[in-house]
C-alpha cells in the first residue's frame, strides 16, 4: 500500500506502528469505497490478483475471505519488514519482494486479471509515476483490470479549518518538498493510465463520507508524525529545532479533538489493459 520505492528513498517507516496505520487505512479505504474489489471486476476461480506495495498484505488477505481458494494471490513489496510470516498466510496467498519501479521479471509478465494499488501518494518522487504505471501494465494480462485507491494532499484538495492545522500543513509542505514528493499527478492519473495504453473505466475524486473523516484524519496526522521523523533523520537544511516542530503537531492535535479539520482528498481509479488485437 504505497511502500514500495527506490527503497532508501521511502520516506515513512516499516514499524510496528506504521504496519497498524496501514490496516486501518485499509478498513478505511474498504469504508469509504464499499468493497474491497471493484464489483465491476470479473473473478472466476483461476483469477490471479496482485497487488504492489503490499505492505503488511492486508488487501489481499481480506480479499482471500471474498474469493474462491482457487485464485491466486501475490504480494510485491520493495521490503518484506511487514510481511506477516507465511505459515500465517492462505495457502493461495504468497508474498515477495520486487520494486515496483523497474521492470517486471519475465515470469511475472502479463500473468495477472487484477493489479491492485493504493496509497502512492508519498512515494512517487518528481510528480512522475510512469515508471510505476508501466509495472502495473506489464504485470497485466490484456484485458485485465488496475484498480487504484489514494489520497490527494495537495493544497486545493485539502480539508483544513484552523490556524494550527494551517500551520502544520504549511510545515509539511516544505518538508514533502524536501523529499521532492510533488502530489501534482494524483489529479491527472487518468492522463498518465492512458499514457501507458490502459483504458480508463473510471475516475473518482471526492471528499470522505462523514463516518471516515475521524479515521482519515488521525491516520493522516500518523503519517506526519512519520515524516517528520524522517525529516529529521534526513537532516533537511530547513528544519527549525525539534522541539518547535514537535509544538506545532501537539497544536495541530489538539485543535483537530476541539472541531478543526485536517485531511486530503480521497481517489479511485478503474483501468484496464486492452485486449490484443
Amino acid at each position: 500500500m504505497g511502500s514500495i520505492g527506490h527503497g532508501e528513498n521511502y520516506v515513512l517507516g516499516r514499524n510496528f506502528v506504521e504496519s497498524v496505520r496501514l490496516d486501518g487505512q485499509h478498513f478505511l479505504f474498504r469504508l469509504q469505497n464499499g468493497y474491497t474489489i471493484d464489483p465491476r471486476i470479473p473473478i472466476s476461480p483461476d483469477t490471479k490478483i496482485a497487488e504492489m506495495g503490499t505492505g503488511t498484505g492486508i488487501w489481499l488477505l481480506d480479499v482471500a475471505s471474498q474469493v474462491p481458494s482457487t485464485v491466486q494471490l501475490s504480494g510485491f513489496d520493495i521490503s518484506d519488514e511487514q510481511f506477516p510470516d507465511q505459515s500465517s498466510l492462505p495457502d493461495n496467498m504468497h508474498l515477495s519482494v520486487m520494486d515496483a519501479f523497474g521492470e517486471v521479471p519475465e515470469k511475472h509478465r502479463g500473468k495477472y486479471d487484477v493489479v491492485h494499488m493504493r496509497l502512492w501518494c508519498a512515494v512517487v518522487q518528481g510528480g512522475d509515476p510512469s515508471a510505476l504505471i508501466r509495472h502495473a501494465t506489464q504485470l497485466l494480462k490484456p484485458g485485465g483490470y488496475l484498480q487504484w485507491e489514494d489520497c490527494d494532499p495537495s493544497p486545493h484538495h485539502m480539508v483544513m479549518k484552523g490556524a494550527e492545522v494551517e500551520a502544520l500543513y504549511s510545515y509539511f509542505a516544505r518538508i514533502h518538498k524536501g523529499f521532492n514528493i510533488d502530489h501534482s499527478w494524483l489529479a491527472n492519473l487518468p492522463t498518465h493510465a492512458n499514457n501507458a495504453g490502459l483504458e480508463v473505466v473510471q475516475f473518482k475524486m471526492g471528499p470522505f463520507s462523514q463516518p471516515c473523516v475521524p479515521i482519515v484524519t488521525k491516520t493522516f496526522l500518523m503519517i506526519h508524525i512519520g515524516l517528520l521523523d524522517a525529516a529529521y533523520r534526513a537532516g533537511l537544511p530547513f528544519l527549525p529545532p525539534r522541539e518547535e516542530a514537535d509544538n506545532v503537531l501537539a497544536a495541530a492535535l489538539d485543535a483537530v479533538k476541539n472541531g478543526g479539520s485536517y485531511h486530503c482528498t480521497p481517489l479511485t481509479l478503474l483501468a484496464q489493459k486492452p485486449l490484443s488485437s
